[in-house]
């Protein structure tokens, strides 16, 4: 018998399919689609007050129990089992090198690292890599769709929402059949997650005028990135040059617009204020950039996504 979450999964599925087809696609650095931005920003401080007042305090409690050596241990461990709807997107978007090179790694760290535990593959030249159904859908030439925020999961659009699914299948803890053992290898998962981002909330909150909008921004431009392998400049156009009268970063931007024949006024001033930016004046996303490189691929993806994606309850997993 499908599981409960499956049954209320799957319905979902033509809507999302038919939300995508009535997409076109986007370009790698046009600008951010998010109709939905009212009842996005609501689930977001949905998501956000569950974060604070239960997965921020337990991630804290976690981390300040557990050894350095049983987390990294545990972080590895889930990791590996990563590795698999890695192998498999790889394989479906072409790279065959690169799924060699992670079968690999698969192997290595299955073996040698008792589990995944130990990662012996990135010793030995075998890099993480990151791969998902959402990416493979993008590569294929599918629309992005609309941003989206998922109660619980976090940041999405329509494309990776639909990626949900085969990636959850791909997930062997989502195949086990004993509830307790499964449900709580989910938890320890999230738990893990949520540790490991507790550097990357505190900066968000230091640094983030907007909050949902920086996380939006951050997000839609690392998700570009991932699906074309950085090869493009995935910067989300200014709103001016689309006409989609969406905020950007730069609030001084739009009274730049304003100002372009006068150059004595007040805006003058503020406009100085908005050179370029410098090591000594990076903006909201420079500065999250900048203290998690691109090649982390397990920190910034996640923000505000206090559930793993990966750890969907039985999503579209075969009858139990």
């Amino acid at each position: 018998m499908a599981r409960p979450t499956q049954r209320l999964l799957r319905p979902l599925i033509p809507f999302l399919v038919l939300l995508l087809t009535a997409c076109a696609t986007n370009t790698p650095n046009g600008p951010i689609y998010d109709p939905l931005e009212p009842v996005n920003r609501k689930i977001f401080a949905f998501n956000d007050a569950v974060d604070r007042a239960v997965l921020k305090p337990v991630a804290q409690g976690y981390k300040r129990i557990t050894p350095d050596p049983i987390e990294r241990g545990v972080s590895n461990f889930f990791s590996n089992l990563d590795d698999i709807k890695v192998v498999v997107n790889g394989v479906l978007q072409g790279k065959f090198s690169q799924a060699a090179s992670d079968t690999g790694r698969f192997l290595v760290n299955t073996t040698l690292g008792i589990g995944g535990i130990f990662d012996f593959g990135t010793r030995i030249g075998l890099p993480k890599h990151n791969e998902s159904f959402g990416q493979t859908l993008g590569v294929w030439g599918v629309g992005e769709g609309p941003y989206i925020v998922l109660p619980f999961l976090g940041p999405s659009n329509a494309r990776s929402t639909v990626g949900l699914f085969p990636d959850g299948f791909l997930n062997p803890v989502n195949h086990v059949d004993r509830d307790v053992v499964r449900i709580s290898l989910q938890v320890l998962n999230l738990i893990d997650i949520r540790a490991r981002l507790l550097d990357a909330g505190s900066l968000l909150d230091n640094v983030a005028l907007d909050k949902y909008q920086t996380t939006r921004d951050f997000w839609i431009t690392r998700h570009r990135s991932l699906t074309l392998d950085g090869k493009v400049n995935t910067q989300p156009r200014p709103a001016g040059q689309s006409g989609d009268g969406l905020d950007e970063l730069d609030e001084l931007d739009e009274l730049d617009e304003l100002d372009e024949l006068d150059e004595l006024d007040e805006l003058d001033e503020l406009d100085q204020t908005d050179a370029p930016d410098t090591p000594a004046q990076l903006d909201e996303l420079d500065a999250l950039t900048r203290q998690y490189p691109k090649n982390s691929t397990e920190t910034l993806q996640h923000l505000n996504q206090p559930a793993s994606l990966d750890a969907v309850i039985g999503v579209v997993a075969s009858d139990s």
